[in-house]
């Protein structure tokens, strides 16, 4: 069944990059509406009750949070398949998307926010050094499972759910990152990241010239004293 699928983000969020990549692995018609953060339209906080982004409106009814979206996706549009088919993988595959979600994203917003604002000492050591044991975590499980994908030989979610954080990443070693935080430093997610950022999908949803956007948002944000 064909559905009416509207995108509303902001250009360079990597949450609804991540369900770009979805609906573009899945070749499923749909247009995209970007907005302003810093003014978000009344038709937008009317949508997203949290006021946040990315936003799936699907035949007129809106969708949010981008781990919901994806699964509902994957749910309307079954082919390709984005998840296991065996419910504990299944499982095993929305904990390494929470992982990303809880673990390393958050780590990294501190990271970049740090990196961008040229920061040193205590202020950027130590989200440098949180950021380090989640990758290190997640290095180990991707040597684990062998790849070419975060779980094997099945691109998932998961896949979906980290590559705008490792687009983001590789962009960000250009700002002086210390070498123990570049992927380098991390072979199998380093080996993963080069396969993933190369697909198809994941190529067509890069919002372009990430890195010198990237910086100067959270340049502007740790002025305004958003870390």
């Amino acid at each position: 069944m064909a559905h009416d699928l509207k995108l509303v983000s902001f250009d360079i969020c990597p949450f609804v990059e991540r369900s770009r990549i979805v609906l573009l692995e899945k070749q499923v018609a749909h247009s995209i509406d970007f907005i302003d953060l810093a003014n978000k339209p009344d038709w937008f906080l009317r949508l997203s009750p949290m006021g946040k982004v990315p936003v799936l409106v699907v035949d007129g009814r809106p969708v949010f949070e981008s781990m919901v979206i994806n699964e509902l996706l994957e749910e309307l549009y079954p082919h390709p398949a984005m998840l296991p088919a065996e419910p504990l993988a299944r499982a095993e595959a929305r904990a390494w998307v929470v992982y990303c979600n809880d673990a390393v994203m958050p780590a990294s917003y501190r990271s970049l926010l740090a990196l961008a604002a040229g920061w040193t000492g205590e202020a950027l050591a130590k989200p440098l050094e949180e950021l380090r044991g989640a990758l290190a975590r997640a290095d180990a499980e991707v040597a684990r499972r062998g790849g070419p994908w975060f779980l094997g030989r099945q691109l998932t979610l998961v896949d979906a759910a980290w590559a705008p954080f490792l687009r983001r990443w590789a962009a960000a070693e250009e700002w002086g990152m210390p070498e123990q935080n570049r992927l380098a430093a991390f072979p199998a997610l380093q080996n993963w990241a080069s396969r993933l950022l190369a697909h198809r999908s994941v190529a067509a949803a890069d919002p372009g010239e990430i890195g010198p956007r990237m910086r100067r948002l959270y340049a502007e944000r740790a002025a305004r004293g958003s870390g």
